[in-house]
Formats: C-alpha cells, sequence, structure tokens
C-alpha cells in the first residue's frame, strides 16, 4: 500500500485516510539523498524544521515544500500527492519497507509523473544535465526508466526538459535506446545484459541495493537480506533473473576485476556488464533445455570446443546462445575440473571470444561450479 503526502497541508496520511489515497493520481519525486534528510519519523515535527534555517535538517524540509509547490502546479493542480522516498515509507517497519523496494518500480510506472530534482545543476562542476551525480545513483535509474513522464527540475526547480525534450542527451549519457526510454518498447525486450549494461558504473550508499534496486527491471522479487553483501546481493538477484529467462546474456560479461580462475557462470557486480550493451539473446531450437541451479552448480546445455592442447590443457570455449553483430556467438572460456561428473569453471573472465555457427562444437550437459567463497 503506497503512502502519500498531501502536496496542499503537506502531511502524511492517518489510516483511514491512506486507504482512501490508494488509486488518486500522484506525483513521484526522484533525487540524491543528502546527509541531513528528513525522514519519516521527523514529520511531526516538519513545521518547527521548515521554520528553522539553523536546523540541519532546514534544506531537506525547504526540498520537500518547493516539490509540493511544483506538483500544485502540475496539470492545473489536478495531481495533489506526492510520494517522497525520505518521508513515505517507515524504514523502520521491515514489512513495509521491503514491500516499498519490492513496489517501487510499479509505483513509478504508475505515477502521473517523475519529477528530477538536480539539486548539483547548476555548479561549477556541473555545467550540464548529464553531468549531475543522479546519473551515478543505483536507484535513480528505475526512476528514469519506469516512468512516462519523466520532467527534470534544475536546483532552483527551474524547468529543464522531460524525457522526449532531452531524450539524446539522456540517451548519450546512459546508452539506454531511445525506444526503451520513452516506452515505445517494452523494457522486456532489452537482454538481460542490456539491461545490466545501464546499471554498470552506478554506486549506491547501501551495498547490498545496487542488487536491489534492479528487481524492477527485471520484473523479480525477492526478500532483502541487508549485512549479506554486494557480492551475494547480485548472485542472488541472477539466480532469480534465471528462474523466468532464459537468456542467455546473463552470462556474458567479462572483467579484469574477476577471479580469474574458479568463477562460476555468474558476475560478481554489474560493472562486469559495462561493455554488453549490444549483446541480443538468441533462442536456439536445438539447445532449448532450461537451466538451473543444482548443488553441483548451474546446469546448462551448452556447445563445447576444446582449445588446442598447447593452449590450455583442458580448456574449451563455450558457446552461449548470444550474439554480437548478426553472425557472431559469444563464447566464454571453462575448464573441467571433473569428467565424471561433467563439472566445469569459468576461466579467463577478462575476455569473451567470437564463435561463427558453424565451430560451435559439440553440444553437451554440463555443470558450471561457482566460487568456492560464494
Amino acid at each position: 500500500m503506497i503512502r502519500l503526502l498531501d502536496a496542499k497541508s503537506r502531511q502524511l496520511p492517518d489510516q483511514a485516510e491512506l486507504k482512501r489515497q490508494q488509486g488518486c493520481p500522484y506525483v513521484v519525486i526522484s533525487h540524491v539523498w543528502q546527509e541531513s534528510e528528513v525522514t519519516f519519523e521527523d514529520m511531526p515535527q516538519f513545521k518547527t524544521i521548515s521554520a528553522s534555517p539553523t536546523d540541519p535538517q532546514y534544506a531537506s524540509a525547504l526540498k520537500m515544500i518547493k516539490a509540493c509547490d511544483a506538483v500544485l502546479r502540475h496539470e492545473d493542480g489536478r495531481v495533489t500527492h506526492l510520494w517522497l522516498d525520505t518521508v513515505c515509507i517507515d524504514k523502520k517497519n521491515l514489512t513495509e519497507f521491503s514491500t516499498a523496494i519490492n513496489s517501487m518500480w510499479r509505483w513509478y510506472r504508475q505515477a502521473s509523473a517523475c519529477f528530477v530534482y538536480l539539486e548539483d545543476l547548476p555548479s561549477p562542476g556541473v555545467p550540464t544535465l548529464t553531468e549531475s551525480k543522479w546519473f551515478l545513483r543505483g536507484w535513480t535509474l528505475q526512476e528514469l526508466v519506469a516512468p512516462r513522464n519523466v520532467i527534470f527540475f534544475d536546483r532552483n526547480w527551474n524547468l529543464i526538459g522531460n524525457k522526449e525534450s532531452l531524450q539524446q542527451e539522456l540517451m548519450d549519457r546512459t546508452k539506454i535506446g531511445v525506444d526503451f526510454l520513452l516506452h515505445r518498447q517494452s523494457i522486456s525486450r532489452a537482454s538481460i545484459s542490456q539491461r545490466m549494461s545501464w546499471s554498470a558504473g552506478r554506486q549506491t550508499t547501501v551495498p547490498e541495493d545496487i542488487a536491489y534496486s534492479l528487481l524492477g527491471l527485471f520484473s523479480v522479487n525477492m526478500p532483502l537480506l541487508y549485512g549479506e553483501g554486494k557480492e551475494r546481493a547480485f548472485r542472488r538477484l541472477q539466480e532469480e533473473i534465471m528462474r523466468y529467462s532464459d537468456d542467455h546474456s546473463l552470462f556474458a560479461w567479462k572483467s579484469a576485476m574477476a577471479r580469474s580462475l574458479g568463477s562460476g557462470l555468474l558476475a560478481e557486480s554489474p560493472d562486469f556488464f559495462q561493455e554488453t550493451g549490444d549483446y541480443v539473446h538468441k533462442p536456439n531450437r536445438q539447445n532449448n533445455k532450461p537451466f538451473q541451479l543444482t548443488n553441483k552448480g548451474i546446469s546448462i546445455d551448452l556447445y563445447l570446443q576444446q582449445l588446442y592442447p598447447q593452449q590450455l590443457q583442458g580448456a574449451y570455449v563455450a558457446s552461449i546462445d548470444c550474439l554480437h553483430g548478426q553472425s557472431h556467438y559469444l563464447g566464454i572460456f571453462l575448464e573441467c575440473i571433473s569428467e565424471e561428473i561433467q563439472q566445469y569453471r569459468r576461466i579467463r573472465t577478462n575476455e569473451l571470444c567470437r564463435v561463427v555457427d558453424v565451430a560451435r562444437g559439440q553440444l553437451k550437459s554440463i555443470f558450471v561450479k561457482p566460487p568456492d567463497d560464494i
């Protein structure tokens, strides 16, 4: 259940009003958190905070007031509510917090508009829109992609433009195709690796949020386990994606930062997909067996071609059902660690190779072992 802020009274609803709010139009506010934000717990003292320029939270309160004013000017005042993540979620209520994280994509999709407030624009270090730190944050990716109508404002709440008028700048900065940005094409049509590449290079304050902020982008849900660490959270996200998608581009990552020996099929970070924006899934009628997680690793059918013995004993190129260009499949490097059970591990994780169709090798059922320290 979404909790909305009344833009006129600048107050949150009581329980009775909360039920009446469901289904009413609203605007969501996207921004970069500062050190002293007004939160849900601070709202009973909001009038005092907003009247005290020396209060550490005064700047946050002023931001909220300006956001309310901007919402009331939107659509000639027909929208009178907004959703602001700093005050509209009771983060001490773990059930509510988890529900909110798993619902955010839908809430952004259903909003009348998303107002993006760029607090650092203009400033000496940020002369243009796309140099704002807003483009470096993990959570702002869904705030750009999910809503149909995204409107940008500078630090003084002057209108900069919307997603359509700024499409070229946004596309150049984020590498997200304009058809996906403007909802001309469903996000589900973008390959897993394409969507992962949009997240590469972004940061979150809480390590696990780099995974949790991507739930909506991949249409999955999962429990939040803060404290599990960034890598485990991101691995769980990929495992959840595997339950619903047979897209091999999930495995089309590379990174010099990855384990050079003993890596599994899953990446340690979205950053490993930095260069995968043009990889597309290519379904194969001959290879339609589902892949799945087992206690021996990921069970999957892949085309294997052994490398020449002098290059690396027991090493193979595994061709995945993912294209780079019109006619080349992508290959990852595997090493066989058990002939008996056909168990492999990923090696040479800093590179991928291109494989022509006629040289893909033999289709085999194998297990790809995850790293030992996962």
